[in-house]
């Protein structure tokens, strides 16, 4: 087996919320996740163990508005796994 053959497929997704609420903005991210994987055309399916999320990262805009970053990333379940 190459390094390659058991290398895993990753998607990442991003939101920002204009207050800190992990459990907003994870569901969030798996939506944007699953519609990700659609568009890519991928046959497999999300492995939800392998979801990470990160965050929040406070950010301020010019204007003085407040908003909490977060990531998330999830690994694609491959076929017969």
């Amino acid at each position: 087996m190459t390094p390659r053959d058991d290398a895993a497929t990753v998607f990442t997704a991003t939101t920002a919320l204009p207050y800190p609420h992990a459990a907003h903005a994870t569901a969030g991210l798996r939506v944007q996740l699953r519609h990700r994987l659609l568009h890519a055309g991928c046959s497999g399916l999300p492995d939800w163990d392998t979801l990470l999320v990160a965050g929040p990262v406070e950010s301020t805009t010019d204007r003085g508005r407040t908003w909490f970053e977060y990531v998330a990333t999830v690994e694609l379940r491959r076929m017969g796994s």
